[in-house]
């Protein structure tokens, strides 16, 4: 297998989708283990779902690598006894530097759409398991978001 380069740019935003093995269920069943796992690093906004998650978060002193491999290990160690395969987590996760304002605008509104995106709910203030509402009290979304006109998107998202 060949190995894949990431840039390491530090005091940059990520944003990164990470995927669950073989899309197993088990994210939204196990909240305090996730946020427990994430006790080092702040997730400037987030969404997760049943099967795999997005978010935003500042690279300092480690790498996104770095970040995400010790994330993963941390969540393993707190559930994987909870099921016969052992395996949770897809071997590689998908991360994008964040450019500008822009960029940035375009992958909170992908987040924060996400579950409506993906059939769970049909109103993005709905879902609980978001960083939707925290953005919602800053002023940086209108109540019915998402609700009368679906957000457009280009590029990739790592789904």
């Amino acid at each position: 297998m060949k190995s894949l380069k990431r840039y390491d740019i530090r005091d940059a935003f990520y944003f990164i989708t990470v995927v669950t093995y073989g899309r197993k269920k088990i994210l939204t069943e196990n909240m305090d283990i996730f946020w427990k796992s994430w006790k080092d690093n702040k997730l400037y906004a987030w969404v997760i779902l049943p099967d795999h998650f997005h978010a935003i978060t500042e690279v300092y002193e480690n790498s996104i690598s770095e970040i995400i491999h010790k994330f993963k290990l941390q969540y393993y160690h707190r559930v994987s006894s909870r099921f016969r395969n052992k395996r949770i987590w897809q071997n590689r996760f998908w991360d994008h530097i964040i450019r500008n304002e822009r960029d940035m605008n375009q992958h909170l509104d992908y987040i924060h759409y996400n579950p409506v995106k993906h059939g769970l709910i049909d109103d993005p203030f709905k879902y609980e398991y978001s960083s939707l509402h925290g953005f919602f009290e800053e002023g940086y979304y209108q109540r019915d978001w998402g609700v009368i006109e679906k957000p457009k998107f280009e590029g990739g998202f790592g789904e």
